[in-house]
């Protein structure tokens, strides 16, 4: 009994050593990039970057890849060490990252349109291709993780999972870093035409507690955000 409960122990620090929490910084041109999905392939973890081009993981292990969405064709990808801490700045045709021990220039990897149909990001191309007409049509179409109603007031928006039974389960609507108030704002306001990307935030990273039920996050082109 001594041995397995030694062996459980042992098994147990190896685990903990190996998932680790993994923060990062992303910019480009100097700037923070906010607003960009990153994941950890093959696990359902996903966030997305906040004002500072902030990212953050609970547990992350050595050999993982992490990936940044850049655009729906392209991504960059890095094969987790034991560092902790990343800094990654992108450019048009490649990214350098650094995890305080070495720095290294990699090209992107090349994204199938096809494996991005439903995600948490829509990208300029996908949505001009799609010939869709308003931005609540996009997130019925291509964002998983949300529902989106038909009412006598016009569009709303559910988030699907475990969210507040006697509150609004509404996200935040951000656009250029402004807040919209409602879905049928969004659509009056916003021709899909003008939009770069739109995010889904599940998390509603870096918008504190008015981002409790996610944020949808769009950015439009010739935005500085």
């Amino acid at each position: 009994m001594k041995k397995l409960a030694l062996v459980c122990i042992m098994m147990m620090a190896c685990v903990a050593l190996s998932a680790q929490e993994l923060s990062g910084i992303i910019t480009k041109n100097g700037k923070p990039k906010r607003g960009l999905v990153v994941s950890i392939l093959g696990t359902d973890q996903s966030c997305t970057t906040d004002k500072y081009g902030r990212f953050y993981f609970k547990d992350a292990a050595p050999g993982e890849i992490l990936q940044i969405d850049i655009t729906a064709r392209k991504a960059a990808r890095i094969e987790l060490s034991e560092a902790r801490r990343l800094k990654v700045y992108i450019a048009p045709s490649d990214f350098v990252y650094n995890n305080g021990r070495i720095e290294q220039r990699l090209p992107y990897t090349a994204i199938k349109s096809d494996a991005v149909v439903r995600g948490n990001m829509v990208m300029h191309d996908q949505i001009m291709s799609s010939g869709l007409q308003r931005v609540s049509d996009l997130l019925k179409n291509f964002v998983t993780g949300v529902r989106v109603e038909q009412t006598a007031m016009g569009s709303s928006i559910v988030m699907r999972g475990p969210s507040s039974i006697i509150g609004s389960n509404s996200p935040l609507f951000v656009v250029d870093g402004v807040v919209i108030e409602s879905l049928e704002e969004v659509d009056r306001l916003v021709p899909v035409e003008t939009i770069e990307k739109l995010v889904l935030n599940k998390e509603g990273t870096g918008w504190g507690a008015r981002g409790g039920n996610g944020v949808i996050e769009i950015t439009t082109l010739g935005s500085n955000i």
